[in-house]
């Protein structure tokens, strides 16, 4: 990375977090759209993970085993979103 390069960061939410200005909340369609694209790559996950033989997990799915406790820890930020939208 080239000397005082910032790449995109995620910024700090606050729980008084509020959208950029002229944007509003997500719906709940909007949520429900993302939790279920989500379950979708989990359900993948599964199928990679589970696709060794005699579908036994091995060491060698350290890499999708971390990707799948991300996706599970963003379903279930996404379930608290939506509980404290609605």
């Amino acid at each position: 990375m080239a000397d005082g390069l910032v790449l995109d960061q995620t910024l700090y939410v606050t729980p008084e977090y509020s959208p950029p200005s002229g944007k509003g909340a997500p719906s709940d369609a909007e949520l429900s759209s993302v939790v279920g694209q989500l379950d979708a790559l989990l359900d993948r996950i599964g199928e990679l993970l589970d696709g060794g033989p005699d579908g036994e997990r091995t060491d060698d799915t350290a890499g999708l085993l971390e990707v799948e406790r991300h996706l599970l820890g963003a379903r279930r930020e996404l379930g608290r979103t939506r509980r404290r939208l609605g």
